[in-house]
C-alpha cells in the first residue's frame, strides 16, 4: 500500500476541517470590518458589539487554525513540492488573518495577568 492510499482518509479529514476553518475566518473577518447595526445588551455583563464578538472569536481560534495549517502542510508534504515557500505561505494565510486580532487580545490578557498577580502580591495598590 503506497504513503497516499494510507493517508488519504487522514488527507480527507484534515482537508474538511481546513475548509471549515477558512469558512470561518472568512466569516468572521467579514463580520469584524462591517459596521455592527445592533447596540450592545445593557443587562449584559461584559456589553460587546458583533465587531467586537467577532474580533476575539477570530483570537480565540488563532491556535486551532494554526494547527489545521500546519497539519494540511504535514498532510500533503508542502515542504517537499516543487514550490514549497509558495505553497506554505498559501496555506498559511487563514492563521495569518486570525493572528492579526490574536495579538492584541493576548496583549491584554497578559497585562491584565500581570497586574492581577501585582496587586495580589501587595506591589500594586
Amino acid at each position: 500500500m503506497s504513503d497516499n492510499k494510507k493517508s488519504k482518509p487522514i488527507r480527507i479529514i484534515l482537508t474538511v476541517v481546513y475548509a471549515v476553518g477558512i469558512a470561518m475566518t472568512l466569516y468572521f473577518g467579514i463580520k469584524c470590518l462591517l459596521p455592527s447595526a445592533s447596540e450592545p445588551n445593557p443587562a449584559a455583563m461584559i456589553p460587546f458589539t458583533e465587531n467586537e464578538s467577532a474580533f476575539i472569536i477570530m483570537a480565540c481560534g488563532f491556535p486551532l487554525m494554526l494547527a489545521s495549517c500546519l497539519s494540511v502542510i504535514w498532510a500533503y508534504g508542502l515542504r517537499k513540492s516543487a514550490k514549497p515557500r509558495r505553497n506554505i505561505i498559501l496555506a498559511l494565510i487563514p492563521a495569518v488573518i486570525d493572528g492579526i486580532p490574536f495579538v492584541p487580545v493576548a496583549g491584554i490578557v497578559i497585562v491584565m495577568l500581570v497586574e492581577g498577580y501585582l496587586e495580589a502580591f501587595g506591589i500594586l495598590p
